[in-house]
């Protein structure tokens, strides 16, 4: 034996192996022809009964297959099963044996096992994306067995919700004119069309970093779309109410394209291997997959549909698909580990953080070991476990399920300055933030919400932050970490290098400042802008710590598969202004207000 080939399609399933033998033969083409070798091997008793010594006065000629166990292997390592060797001999009725110079690999008989193998492998060709299961996420499949699910349970939901809409629009009646029912269309698809422009214009943004929250959100407004129409044809004696309830579906279904459209894209790309995947791929077969399932619902509710005929039956039918629906979308949004940060999986990381660390260990030399804190920040795993599906937007809690602290907005200088004192000067909040080295400036007023607390009334520190990202002003680059904390006294760079997390250091520099505010019992009128100012240099200070020249978290985050890269982050939604700070002028102007 010289050589073994082996041959496995674009999936990384086994398709053929060859053995190369010394010598020649004549049979190497119809070897060839015959590569899958099942329809040739014969049955276990033809291979022991015929043998090199079988009657000489046999004039066909026959196979000899010589059997032995090689175990196939997968691309991941895995057992899949036995591969039998198929040794050929040639036996003419003259005795004289040819030896061939090609054998091939077979799996098994065909057996009923076999023809189930080779049909899950054509299903995976045609349904999975190319390489598959490395060409995905882990989380790929969990997702996806839910998704179907939920689509087959939409599909007959559509079925009924169809059927309400013809009888809306007068299919059956014979007062009812053709004319009236394309009105009632062409209104529908003007408010909808509407609501698409106006919704993707205000929340087109927000997708991408919210994508779990809009991919269950848009299965909420679409079965709310169904129930608009379902509940039309009740309205047949009062047209208004007919129209209302038609209009807002139309419109709930448009927003909920924009919503499942948007979010979807974002999943397609998580779901994507970035080094062995392809987007489009993975797109295309996952509209592959919604089809047949689209399909199955289709057959199975017009099989359902026609027995529905009283309002009892139709709303217990809807109600029930409507569970199942909800359910499983919840389930497949649930079973999604995204490893980029966004504010509420920021909010969890850096609370149970700031939780694991003790006082000494703040002020000790621990946090520069780098084997200490990847210990304390949660995997992405385990954040997905505990992050809530429909977290408002702009949320301080500490915690996935600890109390609201209040709420935090990155926006425009202008809004910043709306809370900011008449004794704070911009110089003075420019210098707290290294004259907008930090990458950012904010402040944040203090308002009081009354709690029950132990049968007595305490008023509880909430806090609204503003926020600003801020560029550096003498050139184009924006501000990084290496920039922030360089040390200028001994000419020393960060240890990680140019990380860019000022869009993270701002979210958690207003969690920490929350948490310190919501701790004090101090009237905010007492001493307007001093006590405000504290409070942000000692939540910056904690801030510095754990980012600062010394402290690990970035290096700790990617430790934990968060994904960092070229400061990727969700924080900021939308279009988000920049300030630009001539850092020099800035500085001259703080050195003098500090002179005077």
């Amino acid at each position: 034996m010289s050589f073994i080939i082996e041959e496995r399609d674009a999936n990384g399933l086994f398709s053929h192996a060859y053995y190369d033998y010394a010598g020649s033969s004549s049979l190497e083409n119809e070897i060839n022809e015959k590569i899958h070798y099942q329809n040739a091997i014969p049955s276990a008793s033809a291979s022991s009964s015929s043998s090199p010594s079988s009657s000489p006065s046999s004039s066909m000629n026959s196979y000899f297959w010589k059997p032995s166990e090689i175990v196939q292997v997968s691309a991941d390592g895995q057992k899949i099963d036995a591969i039998t060797e198929s040794v050929i001999n040639h036996h003419h009725h003259h005795h004289h044996h040819y030896k061939p110079n090609f054998a091939a690999f077979s799996i098994g008989r065909q057996t009923m096992s076999s023809r189930v193998l080779r049909l899950m492998q054509v299903l995976i060709r045609v349904f999975l994306p190319t390489g598959y299961p490395d060409s995905v996420t882990n989380d790929y499949t969990d997702y996806q067995i839910y998704d179907s699910i939920q689509a087959f349970a939409f599909s007959i939901n559509s079925l009924i919700a169809n059927r309400a809409v013809l009888t809306a629009v007068g299919v059956g009646d014979k007062e009812a004119t053709s004319t009236s029912a394309m009105y009632i269309t062409v209104i529908q698809e003007t408010l909808g069309r509407l609501a698409t422009i106006l919704f993707a214009w205000k929340f087109g943004a927000h997708l991408e970093k919210e994508c779990k929250k809009y991919r269950f959100a848009a299965d909420l407004v679409n079965n709310a779309a169904i129930v608009c129409d379902v509940m039309s044809p009740h309205f047949h004696v009062r047209p208004g109410f007919k129209l209302f309830f038609l209009c807002w579906s139309g419109m709930l279904r448009a927003i909920c394209t924009v919503m499942a459209n948007g979010s979807r894209a974002a999943l397609t790309q998580h779901f994507t291997d970035s080094e062995k995947g392809s987007i489009s791929d993975v797109s295309a077969k996952d509209a592959s997959q919604e089809t047949v399932i689209s399909l199955m619902g289709i057959l199975a509710g017009s099989m359902i549909v026609p027995y529905l005929k009283t309002d009892k039956q139709i709303w217990t039918a809807l109600t029930f698909l409507i569970s199942i629906h909800l359910l499983t979308n919840y389930k497949a949004v649930r079973s999604v580990v995204m490893e980029t940060l966004n504010r509420h999986r920021t909010n969890i990381i850096f609370s149970e953080l700031m939780d694991a660390i003790s006082p000494g260990m703040m002020e000790s030399d621990l946090l520069k070991q780098s084997i200490i804190l990847p210990t304390m920040i949660c995997s992405p795993r385990l954040v997905s476990q505990k992050e809530s599906i429909m977290e408002p937007d702009g949320v301080l809690r500490w915690g996935a399920t600890g109390p609201v602290m209040g709420w935090a907005k990155i926006g425009n200088l202008k809004s910043l300055l709306k809370i900011l004192p008449s004794t704070i000067t911009i110089d003075q909040l420019l210098s707290i933030f290294a004259n907008g080295s930090a990458g950012y400036v904010l402040w944040y007023e203090t308002y009081h919400v009354p709690r029950q607390q132990q049968q007595q009334q305490r008023r509880m520190n909430m806090v609204t932050v503003r926020i600003a990202i801020v560029d550096r002003g003498h050139d184009d680059n924006q501000t990084s970490d290496e920039d922030y904390y360089h040390d200028s006294k001994n000419q020393q760079r960060p240890l990680r290098g140019a990380d860019d997390t000022r869009e993270v250091r701002a979210w958690v520099h207003a969690l920490y400042l929350a948490r310190l505010v919501r701790s004090q019992h101090v009237e905010a009128s007492v001493m307007k802008g001093a006590i405000e100012r504290d409070n942000i240099v000692r939540a910056l200070a904690m801030v510095n710590t754990i980012f600062g020249r010394q402290g690990q978290v970035a290096t700790a985050l990617r430790a934990r598969n968060w994904d960092l890269a070229k400061g990727r982050s969700m924080i900021v939604t939308g279009p988000v202004p920049r300030l630009r700070v001539n850092v020099a002028a800035a500085a001259a102007s703080a050195a003098a207000v500090a002179t005077t």
